[in-house]
């Protein structure tokens, strides 16, 4: 019975290693926030300031600021010094970018090289490029009381002009 006890106890202990070990592998992207995007990317900061995704949490009312199913969606999320990303930004729609905002990946010079490494890099690291499933997250009739129709294809684009080539 001791020795059966043993073996249970460590084969929990070594399935228990290996879960630890899996998930130590998944990348955890943190969210870096709106400056660090726009330290390159100022045309396409710019025009995100004129769009309502800038001012979406000011959007909210104070009780609607209480409520998580709101603020999911009018937020970005939290950055690694444990503060509030407020409006949908960049990192809303393109992923968290502590990884992929790396000069490794993101320099000029190496995109205008190589694109299409880089852009392999780019996703790898946890970039997005957004299309109507990600604007789909939070642009859903379900549980929102007020939401206004729009066509979601046409909306695509509006957030930010697409970016021009070797910017």
């Amino acid at each position: 019975m001791k020795k059966l006890t043993a073996i249970v106890l460590i084969i929990s202990i070594l399935t228990a290693f290996m879960a630890v070990s899996v998930f130590a592998d998944e990348a955890v992207h943190e969210y870096v926030g709106t400056k660090k995007c726009k330290m390159c990317h100022k045309d396409v900061h710019a025009s995100w300031l004129e769009t309502k995704h800038a001012d979406a949490f000011e959007l909210l009312s104070a009780e609607e600021k209480k409520d998580e199913k709101c603020v999911a969606c009018h937020t970005t999320g939290i950055d690694k010094k444990g503060k509030l990303i407020e409006g949908a930004s960049c990192e809303a729609c393109h992923g968290a970018g502590s990884d992929y905002k790396s000069p490794k990946i993101m320099s000029r010079k190496k995109w205008a090289a190589d694109p299409e490494k880089h852009k392999k890099m780019a996703i790898e690291a946890g970039l997005i490029y957004p299309d109507t499933t990600i604007c789909v997250k939070c642009h859903t009739k379900e549980g929102n009381d007020n939401f206004r129709e729009f066509d979601i294809k046409k909306a695509l684009g509006t957030s930010h002009p697409p970016l021009k080539k070797g910017k």
